[in-house]
């Protein structure tokens, strides 16, 4: 992952996706926005305590930057389930942690602060996805369930899928307690703290995806508190960041 400058906002690019012709993304950082104290700058989160006329702002900067209209967003509701959901339209989806998509012009997006935005993209199909994952809804196999989302619905062969891991916390910080680390295998664990990348990353494979066609940015948002929100530093009151994923709109171009 690198990050495009946009005026004054940083949005966080993958280089296979950068330059395509029909998948739009992007990963919001914190700087940039008009927030102030905990939520610093560009905080997207709309129920976090931030003034709504802030996020506001914050997020027309966001989806100016990235050029994306707000009224082509669909957004799941984060419960921290396992549940995908196929949508062809924008808007709030409840109980829902996944989203997947072959609509152009709509607009899959998440907003996270150390859980792991995951992106997936079948380049035959033309079919794109977007998964939120913290450690109950990694446990639970979301990521897994998204690629059986995709075959399902678009026919995607996981060989054809390339999928892309966004900051979020890292192994390096990762703190779990004893009733948490006992519902993953050792392996995943290193003196009481989870690996959410490799455990995301095994599941993929497993569920078919080439290991060649998994990219992870290893970017730490509790090590990078310049850059990003973290609810685990900042004791819970902070911002969010934005991953958005799309298929261009033929009629429309977007950034």
């Amino acid at each position: 992952m690198f990050f495009e400058r946009r005026e004054n906002l940083f949005i966080g690019r993958f280089a296979e996706l950068f330059l395509n012709q029909v998948v739009f993304h992007g990963f919001s950082t914190r700087k940039g926005g008009v927030s102030d104290s905990s939520y610093h700058s560009l905080n997207l989160g709309s129920r976090t305590g931030d003034a709504p006329s802030r996020v506001a702002e914050n997020r027309r900067r966001f989806f100016h930057s990235i050029g994306i209209r707000k009224q082509n967003l669909a957004l799941p509701q984060q419960v921290h389930g396992d549940r995908v959901e196929r949508v062809a339209k924008p808007g709030r989806y409840e109980n829902t942690d996944g989203l997947v998509t072959n609509v152009r012009g709509l607009v899959l997006a998440i907003q996270v602060a150390d859980c792991l935005p995951v992106f997936l993209y079948d380049p035959l199909r033309n079919a794109v996805g977007l998964v939120h994952a913290g450690w109950r809804s990694t446990e639970l196999g979301i990521v897994s369930k998204g690629v059986a989302k995709m075959a399902h619905h678009f026919q995607t062969n996981p060989t054809d899928l390339w999928v892309f891991f966004g900051p979020s916390i890292g192994p390096c910080c990762y703190e779990i307690g004893p009733e948490a680390a006992r519902r993953f295998s050792a392996k995943y664990i290193s003196q009481g703290r989870l690996d959410l990348w490799q455990c995301n990353r095994d599941q993929l494979l497993d569920a078919g995806v080439l290991p060649h066609k998994i990219e992870m940015s290893c970017l730490c948002t509790v090590c990078h508190p310049e850059w990003f929100f973290s609810h685990r530093a900042s004791g819970g009151r902070t911002g969010r960041m934005m991953a958005v994923i799309g298929l261009r709109d033929k009629k429309r171009s977007f950034q």
